[in-house]
Formats: C-alpha cells, sequence, structure tokens
C-alpha cells in the first residue's frame, strides 16, 4: 500500500511541475513569412514581421512583456499578418518572386531577406512594417513597451504614415490619451434637433462627425483634429456641426424622420448605417448641403492638414465643378507648420 502511495506521489508531482513548465500558447497568430505572403494574396492586409535572432535578450523580453500584452496581441491579430522571422535562419524563403538564403559567412551569419528588409542595419528586434501589397513601409529597430507600440501599430495599420510624420502623430496620440488637462471645445457641436431647427431658420452646410467609442482614431480626432483653432473656426464659421455615437441606443430624429438602434444586425444606429451607406468605418465625417442633400461621406483618421482643405472643398461648392485632385494642387493653408 505504501508502495501505492508513494508513486501516485511521484506522478502526481510529476504532472504538476509539467503543468508549471508548459510553455503558454503565444497571443499573437505568428505566421512564416510564407504563410502571411501568401493570405496576402487572397485577403490583403498589412504585414508585421518581427525580427529576432536566438541569442538576442531583447527579444525575449519584447515576446514576454509586449507581444504576451492581451491588447497589443488582439490588434496586431485584427490589422496585421504577424510573422516571427529568425534574421539568421537557414531557410530558403521566395519573396517577390526571388530567392533569399543565408550564404552562412562569417559570425551568425544574416538571412538574405532579413538584409534587405532591414537595410543592412542588422539590430533586434526590429520591427518591419508591410502594406497590402507586401511591399516595404518601414522597419522600425529597438524594444518597445506596450504603451510604445501601441501608437506605432495605429500609425502603420490604419494608413496615418501616408499624410503626416510619425512624431506629429505620437504628438496628437498622447495629447489624446496621456494629457490630463480639460480642455475647452472649440467646435460649437450641436444636437440634431437644435441642427434641424437652425436649418429651417438659416440654411447652412452640416457637418456630422461619427465615432465610435472604441476607436482610438476617433478620440485623436476629437482632441487634436477639432481642438486645432484654424479648424475650429472654419467649421464654426462655415458648418453646423453635429458630433454622434454610431453605436448609440438613443432614438435620433432629424427633419421628423426617426432611426433607431435595433441592436440584431449590427450595434449600429440606422441614421448613421444610412448616412454612411453601410461602410462603418470610424471616425467617418458626413457632409450635408444646405438643402440638406447628402453631399458626401468621408471615412478615416484626418489630422488638421488632412481635413482643411476638405473643409474648404464643400464649403465653397468647388466639389461641384472640380476634382478635390485638382483643387489640392492650389490649396493654400491657413495651419502654421
Amino acid at each position: 500500500m505504501k508502495n501505492i502511495i508513494l508513486t501516485l506521489a511521484i506522478i502526481t508531482k510529476s504532472i504538476f511541475v509539467f503543468a508549471q513548465t508548459e510553455v503558454a500558447k503565444p497571443l499573437v497568430n505568428w505566421l512564416t513569412i510564407q504563410e502571411a505572403l501568401e493570405k496576402n494574396k487572397t485577403t490583403p492586409k498589412k504585414i508585421l514581421i518581427d525580427c529576432y535572432t536566438s541569442w538576442c535578450g531583447w527579444c525575449k523580453v519584447m515576446d514576454k512583456n509586449t507581444f504576451s500584452n492581451p491588447n497589443i496581441a488582439a490588434y496586431i491579430n485584427q490589422n496585421f499578418y504577424a510573422v516571427k522571422f529568425n534574421a539568421e535562419t537557414f531557410d530558403t524563403i521566395m519573396y517577390k518572386e526571388k530567392q533569399y538564403v543565408n550564404k552562412g559567412t562569417g559570425n551568425r551569419p544574416p538571412h538574405e531577406l532579413a538584409i534587405e528588409i532591414l537595410k543592412g542595419q542588422m539590430s533586434y528586434p526590429t520591427i518591419v512594417y508591410m502594406d497590402e501589397k507586401s511591399d516595404l513601409i518601414t522597419a522600425v529597430p529597438g524594444y518597445m513597451t506596450p504603451d510604445q507600440i501601441e501608437p506605432v501599430l495605429i500609425f502603420f495599420s490604419q494608413d496615418i504614415y501616408k499624410q503626416l510624420p510619425y512624431d506629429k502623430f505620437k504628438e496628437y496620440f498622447e495629447l489624446t490619451f496621456k494629457d490630463s488637462v480639460k480642455r475647452e471645445e472649440l467646435v460649437k457641436w450641436q444636437s440634431l434637433e437644435e441642427v434641424t431647427k437652425l436649418m429651417q431658420k438659416t440654411p447652412k452646410k452640416v457637418i456630422i462627425d461619427f465615432y465610435a467609442d472604441y476607436s482610438p482614431l476617433s478620440k485623436i480626432m476629437h482632441k487634436a483634429t477639432y481642438s486645432n483653432p484654424v479648424i475650429s473656426k472654419y467649421i464654426n464659421d462655415n458648418y453646423y456641426a453635429v458630433k454622434i455615437d454610431a453605436l448609440t441606443k438613443d432614438t435620433l430624429e432629424y427633419f421628423g424622420q426617426k432611426y433607431i438602434n435595433e441592436g440584431k444586425e449590427h450595434p449600429f444606429n440606422q441614421f448613421a448605417v444610412t448616412l454612411l451607406q453601410g461602410k462603418m468605418s470610424f471616425p467617418s465625417v458626413v457632409y450635408i448641403s444646405e438643402a440638406n442633400q447628402l453631399i458626401s461621406a468621408v471615412p478615416g483618421y484626418m489630422s488638421p492638414m488632412v481635413l482643411e482643405p476638405i473643409l474648404e472643398f464643400f464649403a465653397k461648392d468647388i466639389y461641384k465643378s472640380e476634382t478635390y485632385d485638382n483643387f489640392r494642387k492650389d490649396f493654400k493653408t491657413q495651419l502654421t507648420p
């Protein structure tokens, strides 16, 4: 009997030790480079490549502290194909119809593909970002905490890199999420009911900002774009401004028409679905004419530099006679650098 008890104790202890040492499944859905490239052919998405080596200590710290953060992992999984790439692997990799290998010369030889996407700057960890066509956007070297990488992920995943430098976006990001000072709203936001009455008395174009609380870019646009004095003054001078939570469960009424949120097939209010024509991306800005006709719905985050010409394009009815691209060529900004 004693032998049986002792045996059970040993087995139980062994199981406990195994459970303690079992490696937890990564929160990020890591792929190989080839897997990500293949997926990108049928379902385009940006690619994030974590370039590491087996001897890199900070790479391991980033795995433990950053990529294991549930919020960061969830954002990466939603917006990127994530790749773990050992920069010293001896695997043969095909990229853009070209074969890359590790020629194995020198101490700790890097792979040819690592040399190309890191532009010869062999520093680890480095995160490489590619667009939906698997073309290189840039490589960002160095260890990053969850707080440090969050704005970078948003910057590339939402194409903000196409409209302003990262330092400027980081400034807006920190103003929104790290600045605890409560600031006065510069835009004169009105309710739909108020705008309906104003339009009947004094017709004016209407701008409606549809936002979602889960969208960090909605918050950045409210805090950093609409707080710009040039932007807020232009809106106040030329538009009636409304901001609406696209997920509101309130019944909204506009010019006698009521809109509700049934909460069945989707979480959005009917008013948002109607004006955005089912393209539920946030933030989105809708422009309505003096005659209460929909002019346009413009999706996506807009910095002051991007929003300013759009405001004028619609406010001055230039959209009726000219393309936006032509108008933009000769536009003179009032914003200070």
